[in-house]
């Protein structure tokens, strides 16, 4: 019992943005138990219930920062994406640049990101397959469609506000929402994820940034 309680302080230290999900109200003490028995691979849901409501509250002003940079935030959502990633090239890079000017010029949608083992583009279901024709199944290293991208855009006080990406991604993680890729651009942060999860996730971020 003293065990799991002080792996459960250690886990709560270590993600304040659980504590604040709970206080909040987006999760209730039986749903936070549940995801920590599943963190810290337990079957006591007894004793992760009890440690939860034990545990004292730490890091206030951190969290209070948290909650005051939400609170400026406005989200932005979109549906019908597509998540295309090809081998990291000078051709392949030129060809992406190309791509990017014709679907942004446009008015479609799209977010580009190198990676050391590719280049990833996220895409609307209607260029895609314009986009796709470009390369050939040797270049592409993967894809995915029926995705949703969730768009947090914060006050630029985030670029020095250690932990941010990290609260939020706990959070929509609390709420059993699968985060497929996470990027941060700036001062806005990323989620990507299946479109099964998107309208849950848009309630969770709404309630956050609506204090």
């Amino acid at each position: 019992m003293e065990r799991i309680s002080k792996r459960v302080s250690e886990y709560l230290s270590s993600n304040p943005c659980a504590m604040e999900s709970l206080q909040s109200g987006i999760v209730n003490y039986s749903s936070l138990a549940r995801y920590l028995m599943k963190q810290l691979k337990t079957q006591n849901f007894n004793a992760v219930l009890a440690a939860i409501k034990r545990y004292p509250e730490r890091n206030p002003s951190l969290e209070s920062a948290y909650r005051s940079a939400l609170v400026e935030s406005r989200i932005e959502a979109f549906y019908s994406m597509t998540n295309l990633t090809v081998r990291n090239s000078v051709d392949n890079f030129v060809k992406v640049s190309r791509i990017y000017a014709d679907i942004y010029g446009s008015g479609g949608k799209i977010r580009v990101v190198q990676g050391s083992q590719g280049i990833v583009m996220v895409i609307d279901k209607k260029n895609t397959p314009e986009v796709r024709k470009k390369f050939s199944s040797d270049e592409i290293l993967s894809f995915r469609d029926n995705l949703a991208e969730l768009v947090v855009i914060s006050p630029l006080i985030i670029e020095k506000l250690r932990g941010y990406v990290a609260y939020i991604s706990t959070i929509l993680a609390i709420n059993g929402i699968n985060v497929y890729q996470v990027a941060s651009f700036y001062n806005d942060v990323t989620y990507i994820m299946d479109e099964e999860y998107m309208d849950s996730a848009v309630r969770v971020m709404t309630k956050l940034t609506s204090g």
